[in-house]
């Protein structure tokens, strides 16, 4: 491998402003980038070992480059095992599925710590097999330390930024082994640059990732955090991007309660199989409800209270399908009680609010009230714009 020394990856994290769940069953959703991402740093190492540094659990684990090699040359997860498969080893499977290359082992009670090494394994193998690559050269150890400024599973696009962050890194490192990415040209480079169509790839590997994290993702994640732009996506088909003229300010509530996405999804299923006539009007008002929104965020005229609105309307659909949960609703009360808009943002069940602000909302008492309620009440908070870049590049010299 060259001798470039470091790099870093980033990806954004992401709200979905309108079609949470319904996107699931093939209707049309919103969504951007915020600017919290994730970040992936990759540092060669003067020893011959892999060390894969999870920041934000925290957890660590090692393997020898010797050993690695062998990961590599014994398994081939881009031709022989697909990201269903190999959750089932994960969920299945008493001992963790590499457990003879890696040390130390995740904890048995740990699901974070089994699924962020496993998946980032995973992905590495199945990067670097699909490029052509089965073994790297001696003198080649590395770091990579992944550390999110997010909340883990708070709605907010973390799992998908880590993949898109992981494939984007593992991609690099193939570049770096063939001789493909050197120092000199690496302080040029970018994907959107250089390698526009790679893109396609790392949101791919991203959503395999985002299947065996979640079993069944809808792929809006993904396509956020790989490409950036407020976007319109319904499963199965390429987005579109979206020609924003409303200026979207929104205020992010964590209400620090975790969830499993795929449990809920799962719960939304069983009461569309229990009331499927039902349900499907939900989701059908679900759909043409994002419709409308897209009208409004490209009409050049200012449309706040309309959208406002259609927050309002959302987030009522939302609970109608049970996915709300009582930290939620306590978001909810103050801002309503503060003069403002407020809907769950992802799964639901907990993780993140968005309350909805006007232009000139930092100059207003009421958005003084509403955050000083939120603090409080143990919320942290954070006001932010939607939109931005996705997923990038920087040689570190």
């Amino acid at each position: 491998m060259n001798s470039l020394n470091s790099f870093e990856i980033s990806a954004p994290g992401k709200v979905i402003l309108h079609g949470e769940h319904s996107v699931v069953y093939g209707k049309p959703a919103i969504a951007g980038p915020i600017g919290l991402r994730t970040y992936l740093t990759y540092k060669k190492l003067d020893v011959p070992e892999i060390i894969l540094d999870f920041a934000s659990i925290p957890f660590t684990s090692k393997l020898s480059l010797e050993s690695f090699n062998q990961f590599l040359q014994q398994h081939n997860c881009h031709s022989d095992m697909q990201p269903l498969e190999f959750l089932s080893k994960l969920r299945t499977s008493e001992e963790f599925p590499f457990a003879q290359y890696v040390s130390p082992q995740p904890a048995q009670d740990s699901t974070k710590e089994r699924y962020s090494l496993g998946v980032a394994l995973y992905l590495i193998n199945r990067i670097m097999r699909s490029e052509g690559v089965d073994a790297l050269p001696t003198k080649s150890g590395f770091q990579l330390t992944i550390k999110s400024v997010m909340s883990i599973g708070a709605g907010l696009g973390s799992s998908a930024g880590y993949g898109v962050c992981v494939s984007a890194g593992a991609y690099v490192i193939t570049k770096l082994a063939k001789g493909e990415l050197t120092v000199d040209n690496a302080l040029n480079y970018s994907f959107q640059g250089n390698e526009p169509e790679v893109l396609k790839k790392i949101s791919q590997w991203a959503f395999d990732s985002e299947l065996v994290m979640h079993e069944r993702p809808s792929g809006i994640d993904n396509t956020i955090c790989t490409y950036g732009n407020l976007i319109k996506f319904r499963k199965g088909e390429p987005f579109e991007s979206l020609k924003l003229r409303q200026q979207i300010n929104i205020l992010i509530v964590d209400t620090k309660v975790s969830r499993t996405t795929s449990k809920l999804v799962a719960n939304v299923a069983a009461l569309k199989n229990k009331h499927p006539k039902m349900m499907e009007s939900i989701l059908d008002a679900m759909g043409h409800l994002v419709d409308d929104a897209v009208e409004l965020l490209e009409d050049e005229r200012d449309q706040f209270e309309a959208l406002r609105t259609l927050v309002a309307v959302n987030n009522n659909l939302l609970r109608a399908i049970g996915v709300s949960h009582p930290s939620l609703e306590k978001v909810f009360q103050l801002a309503d009680s503060s003069g403002f808009d407020a809907k769950l943002t992802g799964a639901g069940g907990g993780g993140c609010a968005l309350v909805f602000l006007p232009k000139d909302y930092e100059s207003l008492k009421e958005f003084g009230v509403l955050t000083g309620s939120l603090t409080e009440a143990g919320f942290s908070w954070m006001a932010t714009t939607i939109g931005g870049s996705g997923v990038e590049f920087k040689a570190i010299e």
